[in-house]
């Protein structure tokens, strides 16, 4: 099995970091599927009278974040789908992770695990459980035998970018902070696309980046942003995970830095002075992939991205900041991004 560093690192809320690749030799979902996948008959203990929808997450609900943004689909799927919904919290307790997520697959007829930690655990319980339909989220598993979904990073990063310009210009400020949480490919992917966001809206901005070598330390995030603006640095954007709430803290002792939110909104970490936020659409993407299931569309092993365009990621703004000439012009830059008019780089 190989593997590449995940999306945000996930020791205390979120996996911020995305994990490229797991390559598994596990034949997994060849019992009751077809080789295109599909409704299946239910799992063990699942609910005969309708389907059954698993949750599981490597810590815990409650983050404000990620694993919320996937428990905000729980409503939607049992009033929309009609569908029991089950929620599993692995603790970021290594030796949890099977059992759970075997209860899972003993429970539900389509279950998905989100958190990196857990990778390996649930390859090795799809295999056992050919019965149950099992979903990555946040990254791939190169496996036929587990669906994967995955985020275009760099194309949310862009409108992020994007945001941080037309803020700037509006600041009169020169240079946009970003701050990333380590050097992984999937946070330079990240900066990428934020720094071609800026360029769109002003050429003349630049990004000034630095790395804090850690998703779990506001304390160090704060300082870099702090030491951001004393570079010019007006609006700064952290892909950080914890270690980006440090830029919230700073913004609320320095009226000069306006911070941008990722994963959820995060005005309320500093009211008055977070311009937007990029929002991730995990609850809309496990609509979508449970849709698909009960319509026999979700093909064995297939893999995943979602955008702008897919609901996968959403830009939140406040008004009296960005302004709402601001924001029409961002609106329109996005909607040339989900339309495929504009092409973002990796």
């Amino acid at each position: 099995m190989t593997t590449k560093l995940p999306f945000f690192a996930s020791a205390t809320r979120r996996p911020f970091v995305k994990r490229a690749s797991v390559v598994a030799s596990a034949a997994v979902l060849a019992v009751g599927l077809t080789a295109c996948g599909g409704a299946k008959p239910k799992a063990s203990g699942s609910d005969d009278e309708g389907l059954s929808v698993g949750i599981f997450v490597d810590n815990a609900f409650g983050d404000g974040d990620f694993f919320d943004q996937a428990a905000a689909a729980e409503k939607p799927l049992e009033s929309d789908l009609d569908a029991k919904v089950n929620t599993y919290e692995g603790q970021l307790q290594a030796q949890n992770f099977e059992p759970l997520l075997q209860d899972a697959a003993d429970a539900n007829d389509i279950v998905f695990v989100l958190g990196f930690e857990a990778i390996d655990a649930l390859v090795k319980v799809a295999d056992e459980n050919p019965d149950t339909q099992f979903v990555f989220v946040d990254g791939t598993v190169d496996s036929p035998n587990v669906v994967s979904a995955e985020f275009r990073t760099a194309e949310g990063c862009y409108m992020a970018g994007a945001l941080a310009a037309t803020v700037n210009a509006a600041a009169g400020a020169k240079a946009a902070g970003f701050v990333g949480g380590i050097d992984a490919p999937v946070i330079k992917n990240c900066e990428s696309g934020y720094t071609q966001g800026v360029a769109e809206v002003d050429p003349a901005q630049k990004v000034t980046p630095q790395y804090a070598g850690s998703f779990v330390d506001p304390a160090k995030g704060r300082e870099i942003a702090l030491a951001l603006q004393q570079k010019g640095a007006h609006s700064i954007f952290a892909y950080a995970g914890l270690t980006g709430a440090g830029i919230f803290d700073a913004a609320k002792a320095d009226g000069k830095i306006a911070p941008i939110g990722v994963v959820a909104d995060k005005s309320s970490l500093a009211p008055g002075k977070t311009s937007g936020s990029l929002e991730m659409g995990v609850d809309t993407v496990l609509l979508a992939l449970v849709k698909d299931y009960q319509g026999g569309d979700l093909e064995q092993g297939s893999q995943h991205t979602y955008g702008f365009a897919e609901g996968g990621w959403k830009m939140v703004y406040d008004e009296a900041l960005v302004g709402a000439e601001g924001i029409a012009q961002l609106d329109a830059l996005q909607e040339r991004i989900s339309s495929g008019e504009l092409k973002i780089s990796e």
